[in-house]
């Protein structure tokens, strides 16, 4: 029997990750040896999928893979993602994402080959969408092609969207319909791309990302609020700095509500899964609080923003980015000895 809980789709796309360790990110024109080389599934929509799916969402992943892929279906259907809307191509490779890890910064560096990402139709997506509607919910990155019609066929079907503009293009918010998301989940660098790029008329610079001092979520928040007014939620994640978001929480506000979170503090040893896995969780949550005709409360919110901040937090303390999502349970134990120590 098919489950009752709303379901959530991600549209996004998978990839094989070749990570290499490295002593610091290769500078332009330096040559550098790996002290580790590692292979993975990663790829943001499916790693968005398995925190989904390891939160215990009603998650279905659809995109498109190449047979030398198929191995990663396997664990997001472990991870209790259903991927019968993802399309096997005979003839393309799957994508790849060459990933250097920081021993000096534990930050990351990230290169693309979208592969089968590219290769999305709106026409495969429309059949997709036929079995989704109104009170579901849908998950889009910008790794696939056709992302805005499908985020466009995702509206009129009444879906509930939820939007993660990563990795960010100069174009992005030129050929996305921004106005149609409900929730915008973006980082501080993001959420600094799109203040300029609504603001470029009244700095009449073109190249302003480059010269413009950096823009704090503060400044940016009114901007993103006037630009695209209906939607319900906007969170920045700031790294090591916490999060701040805004929630509209009854419809005619015409004010939303900030909320503040700083970081839970962890052993840090890689940041490549963290954004994902925050992003599955939070959604997890409200999906799972959903209740029909009815808005969430300022708890609620609270709740969403504070088990994918645990959530994420334990994602760092390993390595990999889909290998490093947590389940459920352990995130529950995390705060619940957060809230001991308090």
């Amino acid at each position: 029997m098919e489950s009752t809980k709303p379901k959530v789709l991600v549209y996004g796309s998978i990839n094989i990750d070749d990570f290499y360790v490295v002593p610091h990110i290769v500078r332009s024109g330096e040559t550098i040896s790996s002290t580790s080389y590692t292979v993975s599934a990663g790829g943001k929509g499916a790693n968005q999928s398995v925190a989904l799916g390891r939160a215990g969402a009603n998650v279905y992943h659809a995109g498109k893979i190449g047979k030398d892929g198929e191995w990663v279906l396997d664990i997001m259907k472990n991870a209790g993602v259903d991927t019968s809307y993802t399309k096997v191509s005979k003839t393309e490779a799957t994508g790849r994402a060459i990933i250097q890890l920081s021993q000096e910064s534990h930050d990351n560096s990230i290169v693309l080959f979208p592969g089968t990402n590219s290769t999305v139709t709106l026409e495969e997506a429309g059949h997709v969408l036929n079995q989704f509607g109104e009170g579901d919910w849908i998950v889009m990155q910008n790794e696939i092609s056709s992302g805005p019609e499908i985020m466009q066929a995702a509206k009129k079907r009444g879906m509930t969207i939820c939007f993660n503009p990563s990795p960010m293009s100069a174009d992005l918010p030129k050929q996305y319909p921004l106005h149609l998301v409900d929730y915008l989940l973006i980082n501080e660098i993001e959420a600094q791309e799109l203040y300029l790029f609504l603001t470029a008329s009244d700095n009449n610079n073109d190249d302003s990302s480059s010269s413009s001092p950096k823009i704090t979520a503060a400044e940016s928040f009114p901007v993103l609020e006037k630009a695209y007014g209906q939607t319900s939620g906007i969170i920045i994640t700031l790294g090591g700095d916490g999060l701040v978001a805004r929630f509209r929480i009854n419809e005619e506000d015409k004010q939303m509500k900030e909320f503040r979170m700083g970081v839970v503090e962890s052993n840090v040893v890689n940041t490549t899964g963290a954004g994902d896995t925050f992003t599955g969780y939070f959604i997890a949550n409200l999906v799972r609080n959903q209740s029909l005709n009815t808005r969430f409360t300022s708890e609620q919110f609270w709740g969403a923003l504070e088990e994918a901040s645990h959530a994420a937090s334990l994602a760092v303390t390993k390595e990999g980015a889909m290998d490093s999502i947590p389940i459920k349970e352990h995130v529950d134990v995390a705060i619940r000895l957060k809230k001991k120590l308090d």
